[in-house]
């Protein structure tokens, strides 16, 4: 990549000779500025939002610390790295204004903090300091841990009974964890088979299961304006809502030429939307506004209430047709589907479980967070917390796609992430539950800058897993695992490669 000029290189051969590289002048300038700490050398590696592993374009850091690049329409996420680092920074392409860095010395993010204790890190504690917050966010370093599960279910039903938390959100299919929630309060569902239907391994696993017991049993014992609900915020299938708003077609009264416009949605996710008519557009926009309406009564069990939801999930997927990166819209949806289902629960509380990237108060990717946008809207009310692991294992896809979603062993992290500190800092008990916001002393200072964390999603390559999150902005606070088990998949939730 030049400032006027990019290509992309599919695959790195030996030669013999010189290699030449044409460079295509399709592309958006792009300005950036690094700015606090200067030094060589240093460049920007910039990643785009697509479904092509290594999309990475990489320019170099001025000596003032200007940035240039040509960049192909998308959306992007970028970092200094080298002699100075940064945390990430999302780019939407083409840009208008200039890109601002805030660069550290890498040295000193690099630097462990010096001896500190830390008392009372037990749950009960950490808790009863929770209750006056309105969304508790309860993050995840990965997908495949099955001890944070474990101990996001105990911190939610410990808010529950000492708190008035009484609805937990969960970064899964709006429409199909619906059946879920009848499961916990109390209905005659299969479960096993309704934790299959939400269709990711991520959540087909027997710690998922236990926790959904607990909260069923959980829910037997309270009176019913205390029974906690299990639900879901994602919008990234169509099928469900659609298929919700048909079953209930004459319930709702959408006419024959609305359910036919709906049923198009369907295939190749909504591929027909974009051949409508102007005309049908705006019919099926009607109607989605009319079903989107909260209701005047709210049952959570009932047509017009699970109507609204899923017109909301249609509306949104529709929004991320045409766009710059679907990233973007997604955590968008999720947080207005947060703010949304928490109102029709009526819970004084709620706790949202998400992955770290989609709950920090900063953006991890492509552009703003499920926790910026709840952070903007709630204040001080939104709380986040990021679940981590000091070693042990987790499932994930390798990191070539080639084998399937198998444990990896995870080492211990490095003396100068969060995780060692904290365990340090609290003599290496089991989980340590630890709220940086009213921390004091040397780790107060050791926090002013950024630090590293271990964080990965579906897929685990040990070499980019390092990610620089700044706490106590970022996450307020955090709980540390000291040893992590591997979830553990039902026979539904295996995905392995067949040759």
């Amino acid at each position: 990549m030049s400032a006027d000029g990019f290509t992309f290189v599919e695959k790195a051969v030996a030669s013999s000779g010189d290699v030449e590289l044409a460079l295509s002048p399709e592309c958006h300038r792009v300005r950036g500025k690094v700015s606090g700490v200067i030094a060589a050398p240093a460049v920007v590696s910039i990643s785009r939002d697509s479904d092509k592993t290594g999309d990475r374009f990489i320019t170099t850091v001025g000596v003032s610390g200007e940035v240039v690049a040509c960049l192909p329409h998308g959306a992007y996420w970028a970092h200094v790295e080298g002699a100075v680092t940064s945390l990430m920074v999302p780019i939407a392409v083409p840009a208008e204004l200039t890109v601002q860095f805030v660069a550290y010395s890498t040295a000193q993010v690099e630097r462990a903090a010096g001896d500190s204790h830390i008392e009372n890190a037990d749950l009960s504690s950490f808790a009863r300091s929770l209750l006056d917050r309105q969304v508790v966010g309860l993050g995840e370093a990965n997908h495949g841990t099955g001890d944070f599960y474990r101990y996001r279910g105990q911190l939610s039903l410990e808010l529950a009974r000492a708190g008035n938390l009484r609805c937990v959100l969960l970064e899964a299919d709006a429409i199909r964890m619906l059946t879920i929630d009848d499961y916990v309060m109390g209905g005659d569902v299969d479960i096993v088979k309704s934790v299959t239907a939400i269709g990711f391994w991520i959540t087909d696993i027997h710690e998922f299961l236990r926790f959904l017991a607990d909260v069923r049993t959980y829910n037997a014992a309270v009176r019913r304006a205390d029974k906690v609900h299990v639900l879901g915020i994602d919008a990234q299938v169509l099928d469900p809502p659609v298929t919700l708003l048909l079953e209930r077609r004459v319930a709702l009264g959408i006419s024959t030429q609305e359910a036919d416009l709906l049923a198009r949605l369907i295939p190749e996710h909504g591929k027909a939307f974009m051949s409508l008519s102007s005309d049908e557009r705006t019919l099926l926009s009607s109607l989605l506004d009319r079903l989107a309406v909260q209701p005047a009564t709210v049952d959570l069990a009932s047509d017009t209430t699970r109507a609204s939801i899923a017109a909301r999930s249609v509306r949104y997927q529709l929004g991320y047709l045409g766009s710059a990166g679907t990233v973007v819209h997604r955590d968008q949806a999720m947080a207005e589907l947060t703010t949304y289902i928490s109102a029709l629960s009526g819970s004084p509380q709620v706790a949202v479980w998400a992955h770290n990237g989609h709950l920090a108060r900063e953006a991890a990717f492509a552009d703003k967070s499920v926790g910026q946008y709840l952070s903007e809207a709630l204040g001080d009310a939104y709380y986040p917390i990021a679940f981590l692991s000091y070693r042990g294992t987790a499932r994930a896809w390798d990191a070539g796609g080639q084998i399937g979603v198998i444990p990896h062993e995870l080492a211990p992290t490095p003396q100068y992430d969060v995780e060692s500190v904290i365990m340090k800092a609290t003599k290496f008990v089991d989980v340590a539950w630890v709220r940086l916001d009213t921390i004091g002393g040397a780790l107060r200072e050791w926090l002013s800058v950024p630090r590293y964390v271990r964080e990965f999603g579906s897929a685990y390559d040990p070499r980019t897993t390092q990610m620089l999150r700044a706490f106590p902005a970022g996450f307020a606070a955090v709980v540390v695992v000291q040893h992590a088990t591997a979830s553990t998949p039902t026979p539904t939730g295996v995905r392995m490669i067949t040759r």
